[in-house]
């Protein structure tokens, strides 16, 4: 029942722009005396599209420190890449991939980091990372659209961005306050994540009402986009101030011979469908600007159980009309 009320709710914004196009259309017949907008006099109508992109969180739990098995399943806490990760530094396993924890003679980064003793601190399955999500972030691209007649258009949009993630997980560290007591502090820490999506969309736009400088306008169509997972990273502070970080690498475990078949899924094509709802704005008969709202369900086809889900677009569009 949750996930179908979700569901409604995800595609209710791209219906709405959807039913107003097809309601649009069915009115063309009606329309035969709206005055000629000017813009429309020009076939061939070319731009850019700059604003910002608002990504869905659920493809964000690729960057949530678990990390995938060789065979593409979710690891437990137990063999979590954060977790083996952060054993590795603090000198506790052999390797990055090993659960092994027979302490080494090495030094323990971990410790050195947060400014306490070797050893004393803890890292639980209770501090694995939360509150995993995308920033907001640009968007920019290569608009173009083709006119049919006065008021519609056949439009091809290019554009692209690159997607920062974040997310906070803690440590426990342990500290003497006197020869018989121990005080535990806990420290918040960071995971990061970086994600680059191209998308293409391909669709109809109508103009509606027959201002000859601004009128509204819907669109909507189909949006393919490609998706690449760049890199997924931990944070550890320096307890002295402008202190170097300890940074962990956690992309590095994909590199190995043994991920061959699962690097496949961090890369990925999806099929989904976009809308438009806005305003369209005739500056002279060579230049529009449009104000848009453009919201798309699409599939972020990398992990191991991609879906599809709602995303957000808002901008302007500057078209050059040839």
């Amino acid at each position: 029942m949750l996930s179908s009320i979700k569901l409604k709710s995800s595609l209710f914004l791209i219906t709405f722009c959807l039913v107003s196009i097809t309601c649009v259309l069915a009115q063309d017949d009606e329309q035969d005396t709206v005055k000629a907008i000017p813009t429309s006099a020009k076939k061939l109508h070319m731009g850019l599209f700059i604003g910002t992109y608002f990504a869905n969180k659920f493809s964000a739990n690729m960057y949530d420190g678990y990390g995938f098995t060789t065979d593409g399943i979710k690891n437990d806490f137990t063999n979590s890449f954060i977790n083996r990760y952060l054993n590795y530094y603090g000198g506790r396993s052999s390797n990055p991939g090993s659960t092994n924890t027979n302490t080494l003679s090495g030094n323990d980064l971990v410790a050195q980091t947060l400014g306490v003793s070797p050893g004393a601190w803890s890292f639980s399955q209770s501090d694995m990372p939360y509150e995993v999500s995308y920033n907001m972030t640009y968007l920019v691209g290569f608009n173009g659209s083709y006119n049919i007649d006065k008021t519609s258009s056949i439009i091809l949009n290019v554009n692209g961005t690159k997607l920062t993630v974040n997310g906070k997980f803690t440590i426990a560290t342990t500290g003497s306050v006197t020869g018989s007591t121990a005080l535990t502090n806990i420290r918040q820490e960071t995971i990061t994540g970086g994600e680059q999506r191209l998308m293409f969309q391909l669709g109809y736009q109508k103009i509606l009402g027959d201002n000859d400088k601004i009128n509204f306008f819907v669109e909507g169509g189909i949006n393919i986009v490609m998706t690449k997972y760049l890199k997924n990273q931990v944070l550890i502070q320096n307890s002295i101030a402008g202190g170097a970080p300890l940074i962990i690498d956690l992309t590095a475990i994909y590199n190995q011979s043994d991920y061959n078949y699962y690097r496949s899924k961090l890369t990925g094509v999806g099929v989904g469908i976009f809308a438009g709802l806005g305003i369209n704005l005739t500056i002279d008969p060579k230049y529009t600007i449009q104000v848009l709202y453009n919201p798309s369900y699409d599939k972020i086809n990398i992990g191991d159980s991609p879906t599809y889900k709602l995303q957000h677009g808002f901008g302007l569009r500057f078209y050059y009309n040839i």
